[in-house]
């Protein structure tokens, strides 16, 4: 948002075993100012070590949000360096309404 280049967006709604989980874990990692938003069978990406491969929580400029509901639905349990807003959608959404920012969906 203050950044004039904007930021990476991306929604990963795919479990890791899945190729377009594997795809987006390899433009995340190319992006120097990125957010990943977790929704539906992505948030199994908060298990088993998949995102913290990518050292996506060793870069300030990159974030990862997920979606609380979809986390309790499956029984994911909370992680102190992934954000979990009270309004996942709105605040998704929020960014995306930026036209400096790009989004990319999976």
């Amino acid at each position: 948002m203050d950044n004039e280049l904007g930021i990476d967006i991306f929604l990963l709604t795919k479990p890791p075993q899945s190729n377009l989980a594997r795809l987006c874990y390899k433009l995340l990692a190319q992006s120097d100012n990125a957010v990943l938003y977790l929704a539906g069978d992505g948030v199994y990406n908060l298990l088993g070590g998949s995102i913290e491969a990518l050292g996506a929580y060793t870069s300030p400029r990159k974030r990862i949000i997920a979606c609380k509901e979809d986390m309790e639905a499956r029984g994911i349990p909370s992680n102190e360096k992934v954000t979990v807003p009270s309004d996942f959608f709105g605040q998704m959404v929020e960014e995306m309404m930026d036209d400096k920012n790009r989004i990319r969906v999976f």
